[in-house]
């Protein structure tokens, strides 16, 4: 009986804490946060386009559906309460695979894209009660295979904005959320407008993808 009083009160002070940090968290105006979670990524090749007049290379392209599961991570600033802008700058795994037929009758080979990005969403929504909606345009920036990433960051900032948004693909993203307390979680869709990737192939022909994810993070409030 003694273990349950102490267990209930525990309870009581626990959610009152809870609510008290809400309440704290709801009269603030700019909340900085980090997020972290998974990607799951598939490319999308049905833009391919061929150098080679004549050729046909769409026959041997086959389009798997296979998802590839990366990480995602980093830092977000909302400003706002009910309606508010969110920009974040995430380091993001992403990638998907294909099988391609090199000529009519012959084994598919598979074709294996694997990448890192800085992702810099620029989000805007809406929040009712504890549930939010958002969307917004996004720019990724590839990181090159064994480059350090204090040193491709430093590439980037380096630079002018102008040489940064050239090498940037387009894409955005659109999700719901969930707020409770400090925590929030979020579950979004990600596309692109431009292509992620171009690989050289057989008979001058480039194959061409853009990329589509789903992605699940959990999020906490720092300050």
């Amino acid at each position: 009986m003694k273990n349950t009083f102490l267990v209930a009160i525990a309870l009581l002070v626990g959610i009152s804490q809870t609510q008290a940090q809400f309440g704290r968290l709801q009269n603030k105006l700019i909340y900085i946060g980090v997020r972290g979670g998974a990607n799951f990524s598939q490319l999308n090749t049905d833009n391919l386009q061929i150098s080679k007049p004549g050729s046909s290379i769409k026959d041997f392209f086959n389009n798997n559906a296979d998802f590839r599961t990366g990480y995602v991570g980093g830092v977000y600033v909302r400003i706002g309460h009910r309606f508010f802008i969110q920009p974040e700058v995430l380091l993001s795994s992403k990638g998907g695979k294909v099988a391609y037929v090199p000529q009519a009758g012959g084994l598919p080979v598979n074709i294996d894209v694997k990448m890192s990005q800085f992702d810099i969403p620029v989000l805007l929504g809406m929040k009712i009660g504890a549930f939010r909606i958002n969307a917004g345009p996004m720019a990724s920036l590839s990181i090159s295979q064994g480059t350090d990433l204090k040193d491709a960051f430093k590439q980037y900032t380096s630079q002018s904005i102008d040489n940064t948004f050239k090498q940037a693909t387009i894409g955005y993203q659109a999700g719901v959320g969930l707020d409770l307390g400090s925590f929030n979680f979020d579950v979004r869709y990600e596309g692109n407008f431009s292509n992620i990737s171009q690989l050289n192939l057989q008979n001058n022909a480039q194959f061409n993808s853009k990329l589509s994810l789903w992605q699940l993070t959990l999020g906490f409030v720092i300050l």
